[in-house]
């Protein structure tokens, strides 16, 4: 089985003409998908450009959308050395939004998110946690504080 078989499998099994994407029925995702694992860079490139404009146009999510996830997925960890970015955006906009840093206006610091969770090793001591911790704990109520802030109106 290729390589890009295993980033595809279930592909064929979704009927992508029943989804719709920004343009109509989604029947080319999964040819966009394929052009993606694909050796060519320019063509990988293309393809990504429709997919976002089709799945994602302008911020909006259809009913194709949720289905190119697990595959979108599958390449950014293991997908064409230079599709993996481009995978990982267009998931990252899918879950966050288009405009992210009007929705949260401080960002998402996930840098920090991952250091403390791979370096917190189940102590709130900053010291054992080289401060990440304490960092994303102030970080968290912040973001925490703004949407009760929000909310309350």
């Amino acid at each position: 089985m290729k390589r890009s078989d295993d980033l595809l499998a279930g592909l064929d099994d979704i009927d992508w003409a029943a989804l719709g994407h920004a343009y109509g029925s989604a029947n080319d995702v999964p040819g966009q998908l394929r052009t993606v694992c694909g050796p060519d860079a320019e063509a990988r490139e293309n393809a990504f450009c429709s997919l976002f404009s089709n799945i994602f146009h302008q911020g909006t999510r259809f009913s194709a959308s949720p289905y190119a996830v697990p595959f979108l997925a599958r390449i950014a960890v293991a997908g064409p050395v230079g599709a993996r970015a481009d995978a990982l955006l267009l998931l990252t906009r899918l879950a966050i939004d288009w405009h992210d840093e009007y929705d949260l206006p401080l960002g998402i610091d996930t840098a920090a998110w991952r250091a403390a969770e791979l370096d917190h090793s189940g102590t709130d001591d900053p010291e054992v946690c080289g401060g990440a911790a304490e960092a994303v704990g102030s970080r968290r109520r912040s973001v925490g504080s703004d949407r009760a802030a929000t909310a309350q109106g």
